[in-house]
């Protein structure tokens, strides 16, 4: 049997493939199929498409082209039931030691926390996810913290004078 490891609702994954690294994604055992953020979706002829990972959430302008072969189409049903037809591709993702091949639907996550969904498809019988912990395998990216810059203007301190009740 093999031995499932544990990880955390939230992890940085790879896709190398793509050659996309560090990305944070929330796995979801409640989705059977996997999401990436991407922007500038194009079905081009023989069935291949060309689009963006989005890298940031906060900076959208951080992304990385990729052209895939098309795998599929298919039908997703949102947690508030709408449903939308999305492009499945495969790719390889890596969580910690662990490197499997995948199907991921390309879909824009702009509004979400996390820049990948990792669904039951994906996670399989190599996971269990942990729903208290957080980046069990991985380690959360803390963004290098700006130094601030001391101001050039002094501190100007007002001293009150005394005044005293008796007369020289």
């Amino acid at each position: 049997m093999n031995e499932r490891l544990t990880i955390g609702w939230r992890e940085r994954i790879d896709l190398p493939d793509w050659g996309v690294q560090g990305i944070e994604a929330k796995s979801d055992t409640g989705a059977r199929s996997s999401a990436v953020d991407v922007k500038n979706l194009k079905i081009e002829e023989d069935d291949y498409v060309s689009f963006d990972v989005a890298l940031s959430r906060t900076d959208r302008s951080l992304s990385k082209p990729v052209r895939m072969k098309i795998k599929r189409h298919t039908q997703v049903k949102s947690s508030n039931g709408h449903i939308t037809e999305r492009v499945v591709v495969e790719t390889t993702l890596r969580i910690g030691p662990v490197e499997k091949n995948v199907d991921v639907t390309l879909v824009c996550r702009k509004r979400m926390q996390c820049r990948m969904l990792i669904g039951r498809t994906a996670l399989g019988n190599d996971f269990v996810v942990s729903s208290n912990d957080v980046y069990l395998l991985t380690e959360k990216f803390e963004p290098k913290k700006k130094l601030r810059k001391k101001s050039s203007r002094k501190k100007v301190t007002i001293k009150k004078r005394r005044h005293s009740s008796e007369e020289e």
